[in-house]
Parts: structure tokens; C-alpha cells; sequence
């Protein structure tokens, strides 16, 4: 019998909680050994049933999803976790895409999964272009200096060893990267499987809302950027909040041509390159506003 696979699902109230569930049962044969399925957090319509392979750890709060997966992880049998986003419905063939890719790569640290361009509306669609091109399945496969958590497997030791994530990082933004470069610091290379695919549907439906999330992104990123500046090679003016506010036009325009010009087939979706830019634009006043608050320092421990 081959070893246990542990997911675990942060949860928020998601509304596609219940398609999340489904898909994923239903590639429980992908696996050799047995699965199991730990749903953490807060469920307002009743999607999650628990069962035999499906557990729930219900909190008396919310809680960001840095501690939902801590918890998660704690209460998992697996010598295996797999992280996956309760509004990220997985595709036919990702449980058995991840774990080939850790059979692959036995030395990993941890791999990410990939996420499709295409979203319920175009609003989402140009979220999904903007916020994760580095993670489309277009990419090809290989090594990464940094991962997400939507759909992430890390091995037990390696999650021992790196303390987990970070529960100063109150919103879902900012604490997969900082949880990725702690694995890297570590000495573990990070890989990426493109053929792990997820289907994003998050909740995130007009212009407004995404501008807001990609604020607060900025909010949290500018803290893995000034925790990490060696690893990240961050020039000395990002530390001052006026400068991301003055450059941010410059910044946003040459992400914008420097994305399209570096993943494979991203011009088929040009219609989203106004959305991408401002998306750019959000994240640099977000990060001038997180520089303003004087965000920790400090890279040790999780739990914080």
C-alpha cells in the first residue's frame, strides 16, 4: 500500500467549496496508497459533508488561510500535503499530474500546480492573466524560485522543517511566497507542473474588487520583498513608499510588456493588457501603503 496523500483545503465561506469536493473525490483512484481530506476554516451553505475520506476542522473565527493550512497540516496524517484553494476546482488528472511530479522531482521542496487563463467571466479571466501568468499551464515545466499555494505539494519533512506558514500574514496574499523562499533559503529547489491544473473561481466578480485585492497584495508582497532582499535582489529605493507611488506608472507598464513578452501564447488574451497594467499599478500603491505601516522584518517562525 503506497503512503498516505493529506489535502488540505483553507475555507472561507466559498461558495464552489462543493465542486472543489467533487472533483477531487473523484480522482481519489489517482491515488496508490489512500487519500484524505482535511476541510479547515468556515462553511456558511453547508457544502462540506464530512465522510470517510473527508475530515473538517471547523474554527469559532475566521482565520486567514496562512493558519487554516497550519491547522490543517497539524490535524493530517500524510506524509504528503497538498494545499489547494477552496475556490480552485481541480482539473481531471491533478492529483496523478501532482504526484508524478513529485515521484520526478524526489528532491523537491515543493511544487505548485498550475491554474487554466480562463474564468467565469472576463473580469476573471483578466484577473487570471494578470495575477498568475508565472502560473498558467502555458508555462513549461521546470524549476522556480518561487511558488503559490492554490494548488501546492510540499513533503512532510520539508513542511516540519520550514515551521509552516506565516500567520502574521492576515489576508491570502504574500504568505505562499514567503513560505516558498524559507523552503528555497533551506536548500530545496521548488518546481512547477503545468499539467496539474485547477479551474479559478473565485468570488472576486467586478473591476473594484480585484483592484482592492491586488492592493492588498501589494500590502503583504512589499514584506516578503524587504524580508528577503538578498534572496530577491531588492534595489534599495523600494524601501521607500514614494518612490513605488512615483515610479508606479513605469513599473506597471513594464511588467505589463515584460509578462506578454515572456509566457508562451499570452498574446492570445491581449484584451486583458489594460487590466494588467492597472493590476501593476494597484500592487505598487499597495506597497507603498505596506512600506507606510512599517511592516516586521523579521523572517523566523511561523507563528508570529
Amino acid at each position: 500500500m503506497g503512503a498516505l496523500v493529506s489535502v488540505v483545503i483553507p475555507n472561507l465561506h466559498s461558495p464552489v467549496i462543493g465542486d472543489v469536493l467533487s472533483a477531487l473525490l473523484a480522482q481519489a483512484g489517482d491515488v496508490s496508497g489512500q487519500m484524505e481530506v482535511w476541510v479547515v476554516g468556515q462553511d456558511r451553505y453547508g457544502q462540506v459533508k464530512p465522510g470517510e475520506r473527508v475530515h473538517t476542522l471547523t474554527t469559532a473565527q475566521p482565520v486567514p488561510p496562512a493558519k487554516a493550512r497550519n491547522l490543517g497540516a497539524a490535524a493530517a496524517q500524510g506524509d504528503t500535503l497538498i494545499f489547494l484553494d477552496s475556490d480552485c476546482v481541480p482539473q481531471p488528472g491533478w492529483l496523478a499530474a501532482m504526484l508524478d511530479a513529485a515521484a520526478r522531482w524526489a528532491g523537491a521542496g515543493a511544487i505548485s500546480g498550475a491554474m487554466l487563463p480562463a474564468g467565469d467571466t472576463f473580469v476573471m479571466h483578466c484577473g487570471q492573466v494578470a495575477r498568475f501568468h508565472e502560473h498558467l499551464h502555458l508555462n513549461s515545466p521546470g524549476q522556480r524560485r518561487t511558488l503559490a499555494s492554490f494548488s501546492l505539494l510540499v513533503p512532510r519533512p520539508v513542511w516540519e522543517a520550514t515551521g509552516g506558514f506565516d500567520e502574521r500574514f492576515k489576508f491570502a496574499a504574500g504568505e505562499d511566497l514567503d513560505f516558498s523562499v524559507r523552503v528555497a533559503l533551506q536548500g530545496y529547489p521548488l518546481y512547477f507542473e503545468p499539467r496539474a491544473t485547477v479551474h479559478h473561481r473565485p468570488k472576486r466578480a467586478s473591476w473594484s474588487a480585484m483592484w482592492q485585492h491586488d492592493f492588498r497584495s501589494g500590502t503583504q508582497g512589499i514584506v516578503v520583498r524587504r524580508r528577503y532582499a538578498d534572496y530577491y535582489q531588492t534595489p534599495g529605493w523600494a524601501r521607500v513608499p514614494w518612490a513605488w507611488v512615483l515610479l508606479s506608472p513605469a513599473i506597471a507598464l513594464a511588467r505589463t510588456v515584460q509578462i506578454y513578452a515572456g509566457t508562451p501564447c499570452l498574446w492570445l488574451y491581449w484584451r486583458c493588457g489594460l487590466w494588467v497594467f492597472f493590476s501593476k499599478l494597484a500592487w505598487c500603491w499597495g506597497a507603498a501603503s505596506g512600506l507606510r505601516r512599517q511592516p516586521v522584518e523579521s523572517a523566523s517562525g511561523s507563528n508570529m
